[in-house]
């Protein structure tokens, strides 16, 4: 209960005291790992900080935000506590965009409530450029494409569709390195949608190496983690408006000879 996996009426439930009421759903979600504490924000992965906002290059492995088994060990509680231990005495952590659990990179969050809307506003008038980059299955024959496929839910999941009833999205592909059997490439999304670059690679036919959700066997048993990596993320400052390019190195377990002259 202390950790957050117990849930009742679909809000998470702290106070062993707390009375049920009649027809009230109780669920527990078994935490994968047990009730261990063991995530903490790096101060050497912080890409940028002021009194407004916080970059930080997420580790591959941890969650951006709070899972249904564990409400402790992710970057959005982890932010809040070292906020705390800086002294801030109400500390406020504002998400407006997530990176997948395997994926790594840059993670912007909003550390004030004063410039909390103005990032959001950014992030929803696509003012705010992101750049990935992504180890696929095979080798394309294009140096560059535009991906317009919607993603909606089919049968639990997500998937790409051509034109139905998923929501638009669109993913500007370049091809950077050509490898035996995998290449790197470059993702652009436009939009932002769950899950938009995995399932588009993935509907190309160049699934993204250690994807066992969209990858198919061969993909999925190629690296022991999907190797996607949110490399570049430029916005305007919520509060001076000035232009802010922000870049993650690439992970250490990426395959050697990664790290390309990215085109603007």
């Amino acid at each position: 209960m202390d950790f957050g996996s117990v849930h009742v009426a679909g809000r998470v439930v702290r106070d062993g005291d707390r009375p049920l009421r009649a027809g009230e759903e109780v669920r527990v979600y078994w935490p994968w790992s047990g009730v261990r504490r063991f995530y903490e924000l790096d101060p050497a992965r912080i890409l940028f900080r002021d009194p407004w906002i916080l970059a930080y290059d997420k580790e591959a492995g941890i969650p951006t935000q709070p899972m249904p088994s564990d409400a402790y060990n992710n970057v959005f509680e982890a932010a809040k506590r070292f906020l705390a231990q800086e002294g801030t005495a109400e500390p406020y952590v504002g998400l407006h965009h997530r990176l997948d659990r395997e994926t790594s990179g840059v993670l912007v969050m909003s550390v004030s409530r004063q410039a909390n809307k103005a990032l959001g506003r950014a992030f929803q008038d696509h003012r705010v450029k992101k750049l990935y980059l992504a180890w696929v299955r095979g080798v394309p024959e294009w140096n560059q494409k535009v991906v317009r496929r919607d993603i909606g839910r089919e049968a639990g999941r997500y998937a790409a569709w051509a034109h139905r009833s998923g929501k638009s999205a669109e993913t500007a592909l370049t091809t950077v390195i050509r490898g035996p059997g995998r290449s790197l490439v470059q993702a652009v999304p436009k939009t932002g949608r769950t899950h938009q670059i995995r399932l588009h690679l993935a509907h190309e036919g160049f699934p993204i190496l250690g994807d066992r959700l969209y990858g198919g066997p061969e993909a999925a048993q190629a690296a022991p983690r999907l190797l996607l990596h949110a490399f570049r993320l430029e916005l305007p400052h919520p509060m001076t408006g000035d232009t802010l390019s922000l870049y993650a190195p690439l992970p250490r377990d990426w395959p050697s000879g990664s790290e390309p002259a990215i085109p603007g």
